[in-house]
């Protein structure tokens, strides 16, 4: 007979799986959502109602990830979903294995899973939140060789006469992936709201914490306003902004080969008392 246990994991594992799928899922946005995607920030979103996980992501202050999940693609919603998720996964998973564990006759104390329970579901609860961090700085990285060769697009854009609008479109057009498509959304942005386009990526930087574009705007902005030959001036800041990059992977390289050096050195500590072995004990036992 199926004990009621077994029962109550195997739903709880189903909840959960449903609880995945429907974060895996995209969504189609609502109207609402749209337009506060395109609302400047200097203008107050309206509080959404009748929405659960847009009022879960403020109870559980996911809107602190906000800069990050916009740039990893996400919504505060699809993380609440994702932390609810492995929350539950986390809960259900040691009455579960008890409960396998019961059917082949080891009987366990209700409290340890109970205490099990409660700990893997707090530490589930809070590894989409790293994951997020992670996966944003990554992003972020990204980002910086994106602007790079933004950099490099816009100066041959205005060495070939354009605009500087022009010019910030052009180069924004012609790149693909996530880093372009933020460019091209930050510049209708400003479009639309009749501001400069540089405009558009100095509230794109603040948004994102991405100095690199601060710099792009400036240059462009001189160009704009005093009429200002960049060309050079884009080209110096696109070499400075690479020796920046090299310089960092070169740093993150260096911290990889440090960390090896603790298995490597244990590893051959360890093949050493492989080979010495027979020896000592041919000395210690005779």
């Amino acid at each position: 007979m199926i004990g009621v246990g077994l029962v109550i994991a195997g739903a709880a594992t189903g909840a959960g799986l449903g609880v995945m799928i429907a974060a895996a899922v995209p969504t189609t946005p609502t109207l609402e959502s749209a337009l506060a995607h395109l609302r400047l920030p200097s203008q107050p979103a309206s509080k959404p109602r009748g929405n659960l996980l847009a009022e879960l992501s403020r109870t559980l202050g996911v809107e602190r990830f906000s800069q990050d999940l916009e740039l990893i693609g996400e919504t505060p919603e699809q993380l609440v979903l994702r932390k609810l998720a492995y929350g539950l996964l986390g809960l259900i998973f040691p009455p579960l294995l008890v409960t396998a564990i019961a059917a082949v006759g080891v009987s366990l104390p209700l409290v340890i899973p109970g205490l099990a329970a409660l700990a893997l579901a707090s530490l589930l609860f809070f590894a989409p939140d790293l994951d997020v961090r992670r996966r944003a700085s990554a992003a972020r990285s990204e980002m910086r060789r994106a602007v790079c060769v933004y950099l490099e697009l816009v100066a041959l854009e205005r060495v070939a006469d354009a605009g500087t609008a022009e010019a910030l479109r052009r180069a924004a057009d012609i790149g693909d992936g996530l880093a372009f498509s933020l460019l091209r959304d930050a510049l209708i942005r400003a479009q639309l709201a009749g501001l400069p386009s540089w405009q558009g990526l100095i509230q794109l930087s603040e948004r994102l914490r991405l100095p690199e574009l601060d710099d792009v705007a400036d240059i462009m902005r001189a160009s704009g306003e005093d009429g200002a030959a960049v060309y050079a001036t884009l080209r110096a800041r696109a070499a400075s902004l690479r020796g920046a990059l090299l310089a960092d992977e070169a740093a993150a390289a260096n911290a990889a080969s440090e960390h090896m050096i603790v298995p490597v050195a244990f590893l051959g500590v360890a093949f050493m008392a492989l080979l010495g072995y027979p020896a000592f004990a041919r000395i210690l036992f005779g």
